[in-house]
């Protein structure tokens, strides 16, 4: 269970990024953002998207 956690949160951070990186956004803000929330950044991004 705790591996399952750890790689959800590694993979919705990296998809975050990716899609804050897509979008423009400085690279500082990238990182502040999806290491101090990776799974609320992804949740962020997608709504944005839709």
């Amino acid at each position: 269970m705790k591996r399952l956690f750890f790689w959800t949160t590694i993979l919705s951070g990296a998809a975050a990024a990716y899609l804050m990186y897509r979008r423009g956004e400085p690279a500082d803000r990238i990182v502040k953002q999806t290491l101090a929330h990776p799974i609320g950044s992804l949740a962020s991004e997608i709504k944005q998207a839709v």
